[in-house]
Formats: C-alpha cells, structure tokens, sequence
C-alpha cells in the first residue's frame, strides 16, 4: 500500500507525522487490490452517521477498546453483532481473569460493557453485513440496513472453534466440553478427559491437561496423527497421556451437572461404545471470523488477520483488528482484552495526526450517528 498526503482542507489540523512507519503527507491511499481514495477531513462535511471509532464485536478486545476510546473522549460505537460478549458469555467459570477467582464469563463481560458505558461509549444492537473499504470514511451496513461512515474501524468479530455437530455437543458446551484447555485446564484435576483432534493443536491441548488431569486420551479419527513429528515426540514421558485411533465421537451424554459420558464409534471396527469421562476438550481447529473483510485486509491462509509489526494496525490506514480474529496462537480473554487497549490508543492517534482535533470532532457532532 502506498500513502500520499495532500493538504487540502479548511480545517485545522496538522497533516505531517509517522504512523506505524509510514509516513503521511496529507491523504491518498493506494490499496493492494489497486483502488485508490483519499482521506481528507474535508470530505466529511457532507457525510452523516459518522463514528470516529466503531468497533465491531463486543468479546473483551472490543469492550476494552471501548473503554479506551471513549474515556479519550471520542465517540465510540460498539457493533454488538449476533452474539453479544463473543465466546466469553459462553463460560461458566473463568479463573484466569486478572483479578478474579470463580467469575462467570457473562458477567465479565457485563462488568466491561458497564465500564465502557459509564466513560461515554454507545452500544448498538445490530450485525455488520458488509463492509466497503475502498473509500474513506470507511462505510458499514448492518443487517438491519443502517449505512455508517467510521474515521477508524476496530475488527474485534472473534473467532468460532470448530465444532462436531454431534447430539449433546452445544447442550454442554461450557460444561464439560471446552476448545481451550489452556483456559479450562484446572476444573478437570484427577478426572479422566479426551482431547478430540489429530494435529499439533490437539498435541498441545493432551500436553496442557497432562499436569492436572488423571488421564488424558486424545481420539483420533483416521489411523495415525497428522502431527509433526517433533510434536508427536513430545508426548513421550507422559504415562498419563493415551492415543486412541480410528475413533469418533458420536454423541455427548450429561446431566443437569454436565457432560458425563460420550458414544464412540470405532471406524475401522463398526464397534460402538459408551465411556463416562470428566471432560471433552475440542482441538479440531478454529474459524477467524472474518469473511467480509477479504477483499480489503490481508490474512492468512486460515483466515486470521494479519497485522503490521507489534501494533494492532492492519495494511489499512485506520483499520485495525483485535482479539482471536488476529490471534492464531493464544485466543485469551486477557490478552484480547490487552489488544483492544492497544487498537484503541492506536486508533486516537490516527485521528489526532489526521487533524481530528477536539473542536473538529465538536463541529462534526452533530454528523454523528445517534443510536
């Protein structure tokens, strides 16, 4: 992407700075895909439902970002989309948030929402359908057919674990059935668990279950693991880490307590049986969501976001993404958290060094999107 500034607005403001390494010198953006538009404050006279900063997702990377931009004094608004808190709400028991033993994950994400709330940021209740980058302001329609105009966009959308479609799978998801034991881990101390999955990822969940669970059993569905082998090597040494092949799960058996049992099938055999078990912990891999942003932001071959240097910043100027969208490694509800801070100090620069300042921002207001 190539960026040239041009100064050429009546509003005040200065034009000259270095953002993330490139330097900007008034306002023309060249895109990868060979689109080129300008970003110049003056064209936003004629705009309305304008959002400095709107934030799409509302898990903690896109709370705690609200929290950041709004007590910065810009207006913020927080696209909730179709699931309200991400994945968080979907726990019943966090230990590993900072400062907190024994949370609920809703109510985390509930005590965020409350904070964002109290520093000025708006929250609304809708889904981004479709997105067009190739203008500035960036434009957003929403499923129930709002067009919004946003200075920055803060992609905080999550990522879905893939799940089994088998009977009593979603029944207890969040008990007893779990895609992060790097998360959950701990609950399962002395029971007998399964990790599902045949790559790396399903190696790393056995490894983290390993020093607190009484037995680990990864079941994998074709005959060998699709590991590296130095990955395969490093399950040597654990006597309390089994592999048992040709196995799928078929179904997930619980009470009001939760998950207590799963029927297995055996592929290779056709024999069916019923196994009680403490936990199922999903390693089969993740879906970044972030199919609408294709065309505009560069990812990885998965689908995850991908960043410039250490900052949250896409190739985008004034775009940037947060949270497990563009995060393959950790997906943590604190380190998303951690990112959402960062996008945030990072999406206030970009509009002070456009010339975003206060007394613009106050002859705008009246542009604004009002929920």
């Amino acid at each position: 992407m190539i960026i040239k500034i041009i100064n050429r607005t009546k509003f005040a403001g200065f034009f000259c700075c270095l953002v993330l390494g490139v330097v900007l010198i008034g306002a023309r953006v060249s895109t990868d895909n060979g689109v080129s538009f300008s970003i110049d404050i003056a064209q936003l006279e004629d705009k309305n439902n304008i959002i400095p900063i709107a934030i799409i997702g509302s898990g903690p990377a896109g709370l705690m970002a609200a929290v950041y931009g709004a007590r910065e004094g810009v207006y913020t608004v927080v696209i909730e989309g179709g699931t309200p808190g991400g994945l968080l709400t979907e726990t019943e028991r966090v230990d590993n948030w900072p400062g907190g033993i024994g949370l609920l994950g809703a109510d985390i994400v509930n005590d965020v929402k409350k904070q964002a709330l109290y520093f000025g940021a708006h929250f609304l209740s809708d889904t981004i359908e479709s997105v067009n980058f190739n203008q500035w302001p960036y434009v957003l329609h929403t499923e129930e057919g709002k067009t919004l105009h946003a200075l920055t966009v803060i992609i905080a959308t999550g990522a879905t674990p893939r799940r089994l479609g088998v009977p009593g799978e979603q029944a207890y998801w969040g008990r007893g059935v779990s895609s992060c034991a790097l998360c959950d881990a701990p609950f399962y101390k002395d029971e007998e668990v399964f990790v599902v999955g045949g790559g790396d990822s399903a190696v790393e969940e056995a490894l983290a279950l390993a020093s607190v669970a009484k037995k680990v059993t990864i079941l994998v569905r074709k005959g060998r693991m699709r590991t590296a082998v130095s990955m395969h090597k490093r399950l040597k040494g654990y006597s309390n880490i089994a592999i048992r092949y040709n196995t799928e799960v078929q179904k997930m058996l619980g009470d009001d307590t939760g998950i207590t049992g799963v029927e297995l099938f055996n592929n290779k055999t056709g024999k069916i049986t019923t196994e009680s078990i403490g936990g199922v912990f999903l390693a089969i891999g993740h879906l970044p969501n972030s199919t609408i942003f294709h065309d505009y932001i560069e990812t990885d071959q998965v689908g995850y976001i991908k960043l410039v240097g250490r900052s949250q910043a896409t190739r985008l100027p004034g775009v940037f993404a947060v949270g497990d969208v563009a995060d393959p490694i950790y997906r943590q509800a604190g380190v998303a958290a951690g990112h959402g801070i960062k996008a945030a100090i990072e999406a206030v620069k970009f509009l002070r060094d456009i010339g975003c300042s206060q007394s613009l921002m106050q002859e705008l207001s009246t542009h604004f999107f009002v929920l």
